[in-house]
């Protein structure tokens, strides 16, 4: 079926409205907006005013309009002082505008990875959309539009992780690459505390996914962080480390291959 039907296309009609005839989109995907953005905006309008109007619909059961694209743009207008802008008004049903809500913020400020997620699976649900048409739709390949769906499935912390900016797309889809729950809150954990890049979080699901084939894997932080101080240490030393012991004791064990060696690691440790 196709996602989109331009039979009730017709010419667009701009003007003044009032900002406060004008209601809030409930298909606007963004819940977040930077205050200092906002601020910056809000100067840029009043000194040179709007120049690409917002997008809104009239409403059908109580005069006014309803924001279809444009929310901070006027809500920056809003902070200037404005108390009516220009806006183009269209007159297709709700489909457009929880289509144009989420193609107007992806294209213009990026929503994070959680948001345009949220919005594929109202447009999803909504709208009765596969997965192939909604990619079509918006310009992007079916297992993309997929591996935004999977974030939503991802524990609520991981989650919260990816909203605030502290793990990226790319952290989540290594996450997503380990099957467990156990396993991926292992992941996201070392990511956090050790500050991995996308290839090494990429890496880190490799080994815990071979481990947990294995049979290997015990899923104690303290287990997984101990090889991870051990690959460091062999990174930095140029030579095989194991970490072995509990808690409170342990061993470290580095290996050398001749007088020569032992002379290089213990320069690189500080002593001499």
């Amino acid at each position: 079926m196709p996602v989109f039907s331009s039979e009730k296309e017709v010419t667009p009609e701009v003007k003044s409205v009032l900002l406060r005839d004008i209601r809030p989109n409930p298909h606007q995907p963004r819940k977040e907006f930077c205050e200092e953005e906002l601020r910056e905006l809000a100067n840029s309008i009043a000194q040179v005013g709007i120049i690409h109007p917002p997008i809104v619909q009239r409403l059908t059961d109580e005069p006014g309009y309803v924001l279809v694209a444009g929310e901070r743009r006027v809500r920056a207008a809003e902070l200037a002082g404005l108390t009516e802008i220009p806006v183009i008004i269209r007159s297709e049903d709700a489909i457009y505008s929880a289509h144009a809500a989420l193609i107007e913020n992806v294209q213009r400020v990026d929503l994070n990875a959680l948001e345009v997620a949220r919005a594929m699976r109202q447009l999803l649900e909504q709208h009765g959309y596969s997965q192939e048409e909604l990619a079509n739709f918006l310009g992007k390949k079916r297992s993309t539009v997929a591996n935004y769906l999977r974030l939503l499935a991802l524990p609520r912390d991981i989650q919260a992780s990816i909203i605030l900016g502290t793990i990226t797309m790319g952290h989540a889809k290594a996450i997503l690459a380990l099957e467990e729950e156990t396993q991926q809150r292992l992941l996201h954990e070392i990511i956090m505390r050790e500050g991995y890049s996308v290839r090494q979080a990429e890496k880190a699901a490799q080994r815990l996914a071979e481990k947990q084939k294995k049979g290997q894997l015990v899923f104690q932080n303290r287990d997984f962080y101990l090889e991870h101080l051990a690959r460091q240490l062999e990174e930095k030393l140029g030579t095989q480390v194991t970490i072995t012991g509990t808690n409170k004791k342990g061993k470290i064990t580095i290996d050398y291959y001749s007088l020569d060696d032992i002379d290089r690691i213990i320069t690189l440790l500080g002593a001499s």
